[in-house]
């Protein structure tokens, strides 16, 4: 990489900041809630775009109502992927932002809205990428195929068989090379895993007034077995080597994220349900932290005999990373430096995402790397505007050296 090359790149970015821009703000202002509004209308917009600029544009879905949006250029074995879902987290009370949270709405630079960063600027980003790839004439389009997909149902928990893991098993990313596009301001080479851990106890309701409650005859409170059951879990560690990148970050155990329990005020409560989430480290695996968690369960209902437990674990999301030498993430720290004056840290992340799916099946991915943005599930979500010709001229030249590497 010299100047001359970023030059050209963003030479070749310069004249879509315009369309880039106004094709993000149709993005966002299609809410795409998840669990709300199905992704459908976000999709078939892409689409159109990528049919707009001349690609191979299609939807392909497990589920009709949900498909994700897939977007081509050229049609080789050699191949790369940027990758970003098109669901959203709920914008909660709109008198917390400080322009309606769907207008994408653009004050001193930042386009303000529920998506921007996390993730609708990356799949703009993407298309446009894949513009100045081809304006450029970079690739042999027998040998190298890029691909740009907006999956779905990314935030019911980063685990679900209708986004990127069923492009997976239909075959359609053929790559080597992937950016799972967030905005950002790291390399960042992988993240922790996510377990999610349901736990329901069942005791035995009583009036809280009457005598046998009093004199421990007859009643089990559900809530007070899940106090112990939670207290004890938030104590639960996990001995683990250092991961290089991770060395900012461990293992995380957070009892009663959600809880519910008990019917009425004089009535000793006989159910409480509540949600444990852990994070765990690149190599540490579910059993370990299950395994504490059953032999607490088992002790706790040794000594409150009319206490039963159910768990239900509704995420399993492993933690996964590519090295911190990694070619992809070394090339895309020189881009940093060229575009932005410095070199960004390489290192993974503590909330987890899809990037898993993809380093699983050998397609080492860049897991949350992008445009300048921030507030990602929380209220004024905003990405720099002028950061996203920059990105895409950024991810042309990553994408150039990575696949002529090879």
């Amino acid at each position: 990489m010299n100047k001359k090359n970023i030059d050209r790149f963003l030479s070749a970015a310069a004249p879509y900041q315009e369309a880039l821009v106004s094709f993000l703000r149709d993005l966002v202002q299609i809410p795409s809630v998840n669990g709300r509004e199905c992704e459908r209308a976000v999709a078939e917009r892409i689409v159109a775009e990528g049919n707009r600029l001349g690609f191979d544009s299609s939807l392909i879905y497990k589920d009709r109502d949900r498909p994700n949006a897939v977007v081509q250029y050229g049609e080789g074995d050699q191949g790369f992927a940027i990758i970003a879902h098109i669901d959203t987290v709920a914008e909660g009370n709109h008198a917390n932002w400080k322009t309606p949270p769907f207008s994408a709405t653009i004050e001193q630079g930042k386009m303000i809205g529920r998506g921007t960063a996390d993730n609708k600027a990356g799949i703009a980003i993407g298309l446009y990428t894949l513009k100045i790839l081809q304006d450029l004439e970079l690739f042999d389009l027998r040998r190298h195929q890029v691909t740009v997909a907006g999956v779905v149902d990314e935030e019911s928990g980063a685990s679900s068989s209708l986004g990127v893991r069923y492009l997976l098993d239909q075959k359609v990313l053929k790559a080597k090379g992937a950016i799972y596009a967030y905005a950002s301001d790291i390399v960042c080479i992988g993240h922790r895993g996510l377990l999610r851990l349901e736990i329901t106890t069942h005791g035995e309701s009583v009036h809280a007034g009457l005598a046998p409650w009093h004199n421990k005859q007859q009643g089990e409170n559900a809530v007070m077995g899940m106090a112990e059951i939670l207290t004890k879990i938030e104590k639960i560690s996990i001995d683990t080597d250092p991961v290089p990148g991770f060395e900012h970050l461990g293992f995380t155990v957070t009892p009663g994220t959600l809880f519910c329990g008990g019917d009425y005020p004089s009535i000793v409560p006989n159910k409480a349900t509540a949600m444990v989430d852990m994070r765990l480290l690149p190599g540490q695996t579910k059993d370990e932290a299950l395994a504490k968690i059953d032999r607490i369960i088992a002790d706790v209902c040794s000594r409150r005999k009319g206490l039963t437990v159910q768990t239900s674990l509704l995420v399993d999301m492993p933690g996964a990373a590519i090295p911190t030498d990694h070619p992809l993430a070394l090339i895309a720290q020189d881009y940093t430096e060229a575009i932005h004056g410095r070199r960004w840290e390489i290192r993974g992340a503590g909330p987890g995402n899809e990037g898993y799916m993809l380093i699983g099946m050998g397609i080492p991915t860049l897991c949350g790397f992008g445009p300048t943005g921030g507030n990602a599930h929380a209220p004024n979500e905003w990405v720099d505007v002028d950061s996203l010709p920059k990105t895409a001229a950024m991810f042309a030249g990553i994408i150039q050296d990575y696949l002529w590497s090879d």
